[in-house]
């Protein structure tokens, strides 16, 4: 296959697609011409010669025997087509130069995956609605948003929706791609075969997962991949963190520290064979926490009783410099150690990350955790939160472009929820609540 596209000297993509970018140029699936910018939108050819080169990496069956597109004599067009993965239009065109929606990037995915795998693609017959938008999506493109959510491919934006009509990008094909079948697990045309016989053990124990498996190989050359999943409300509903790749030799074990509340997806691979395992995580529910919610005061005079001030270390942004500072609130007295705790390992954290604004008690009457210092927001105006009447209290929420906004999988949340408390984010369906954290769940 022949592609003849401009490089560029210095491509740009975001850094939760440089995982799956680097991957893909390494494994020669996208080559030094084929270089694109990587925030513009895909076109339909342009997808389909980055699938056909995929399959082509994976699978020796690659058809040659089809009719050609009237628009096109792209043999990509034809092969995709063939294979049922992107098909045409039915006065014999393909369109090639029309970018690829959302919608239509949700069923090209699991027609990928389908040929991959040999199996029949079911589509579900009854949908929960994902999305806030999802009833304005086309009726035909339904049931694969659905079924590509729920096999975790796709998710929305943070504010709920999936604007199924907006044009795909080439960073977010590249991604959804390597989400079917990772390019890290391309090697030499062979498609990797799950392995009964490759025995693959777990052991979780204080917050340190053990992974052993069987030898299988004389050279004992393994490549492990951890892939971290928040556990939210709804499935899915923030992405998977970047996989973790490791490359063992003369191995057959591997320790990592874990987190709390989270879904694990580990694989094991070693030439053509891997064998994979997915555990769960349980939340932490601490001893104090029943004896917290039946004393929790009910009168701001209550309130004061039972909260304390304290000052912990913090980053400030100065400019484009993050200067040592300090914040002072009160929070409830019986998890100030902790609170205090959760700060020092945020200071020390390797994002070193900018708080603008911590506001921790502060009585607001109703059933708010703030009534009772156990509840804290960090940065509030970045962090936003979304009520499903509209209510929106901050401007936006982008993690990894704003540095005050969170990341699902950074230093914030990481400290927070290992000394229990909940992030807002994911934990309730009203309201997403990017800035919370709160010690009961609530």
């Amino acid at each position: 296959m022949s592609v003849s596209f401009v490089a560029l000297a210095n491509p740009s993509y975001g850094s939760w697609a440089e995982e799956a970018i680097t991957s893909a140029i390494t494994k020669k699936i996208l080559k030094d011409d084929y270089i694109q910018d990587y925030y513009s939108p895909i076109t339909r050819i342009e997808l389909a010669r980055l699938i056909a080169d995929t399959f082509e990496q994976i699978s020796d069956e690659i058809p040659d025997n089809f009719e050609s597109f009237i628009d096109t004599d792209d043999d990509c067009a034809n092969i995709v087509s063939a294979l049922n993965i992107m098909n045409g239009y039915g006065d014999g065109t393909f369109i090639p130069n029309a970018f690829t929606t959302r919608q239509e990037m949700a069923k090209i995915i699991l027609t990928y995956q389908s040929a991959i795998t040999k199996v029949p693609l079911v589509l579900p017959i009854e949908f929960t609605s994902p999305f806030t938008d999802f009833n304005y999506l086309s009726n035909w493109a339904k049931p694969y948003v659905q079924k590509a959510y729920q096999e975790g491919f796709i998710s929305g934006y943070a504010d709920g929706s999936f604007s199924g009509s907006n044009y795909v990008s080439w960073q977010e094909a590249i991604v959804l791609i390597d989400r079917v079948f990772p390019f890290s697990n391309i090697d030499n045309k062979e498609t990797q075969i799950l392995c009964d016989d490759f025995n693959l053990n777990t052991d979780v124990s204080n917050g340190i997962l053990t992974i052993s498996w069987d030898d299988i190989d004389e050279t004992k050359n393994y490549t492990l991949t951890i892939t971290e999943q928040r556990l939210s409300r709804y499935e899915n509903d923030i992405p998977p963190n970047s996989p973790l790749t490791i490359n063992l030799n003369n191995e057959s074990s591997y320790s990592i520290s874990i987190n709390p509340n989270k879904k694990y997806s580990i694989t094991i691979s070693c030439k053509n064979m891997f064998s994979e395992k997915t555990i769960y995580t349980e939340k932490l529910i601490l001893e104090d926490m029943n004896e917290i919610s039946a004393n929790y005061p009910t009168t701001e005079v209550e309130a004061e009783e039972i909260v304390t001030e304290i000052t912990v270390p913090i980053w400030k942004l100065s400019g484009n410099e993050k200067v040592p500072s300090e914040a002072t609130f009160k929070v409830h007295n019986k998890i100030a150690q902790k609170v205090i705790l959760v700060f020092e390992e945020i200071y020390n954290g390797d994002e070193q990350f900018p708080i603008k604004d911590v506001n921790a008690y502060t009585w607001r009457g109703g059933t708010t955790e703030h009534n009772g210092g156990t509840a804290i927001d960090i940065n509030s105006n970045e962090n936003y939160c979304i009520y499903n009447n509209g209510t929106i209290i901050g401007t936006h929420w982008k993690p990894y472009d704003d540095p005050y906004s969170i990341t699902p999988y950074g230093d914030v949340v990481r400290a927070f929820e290992k000394y229990g408390f909940t992030w807002g984010a994911d934990a309730w369906s009203n309201p997403k609540d990017y800035m919370h954290f709160s010690y009961l769940g609530t």
